[in-house]
């Protein structure tokens, strides 16, 4: 497993009070209308996060209890795509 180190404080909330069922849901638009794959999984049992390119960008889609769902670039120079992306994501609904 690789390890990644992931910047909280850029996450962008998608849906503070989201469901482990909406986390599956966004998990499934990324794959079928964004064409994304999912690279590495972490599954805790309050704390899911689960790491994928996107257009180049190293991102991680984020479920957890106590915040919801969030998108969050795995570096610095990701933060913009991370916030686009997750407004798509967030208009999607």
């Amino acid at each position: 497993m690789e390890a990644y180190e992931l910047n909280t404080n850029v996450s962008t909330v998608i849906d503070e009070t989201g469901s482990l069922q909406k986390f599956y849901s966004l998990t499934d638009q990324l794959s079928k209308t964004r064409h994304v794959r999912f690279t590495n999984k972490l599954d805790d049992a309050d704390n899911i996060e689960w790491h994928f390119k996107y257009r180049g960008h190293q991102l991680t889609l984020q479920y957890n209890i106590y915040n919801g769902v969030t998108l969050m670039p795995q570096n610095s120079k990701d933060v913009n795509t991370a916030a686009k992306l997750a407004v798509k994501l967030k208009k999607a609904g």
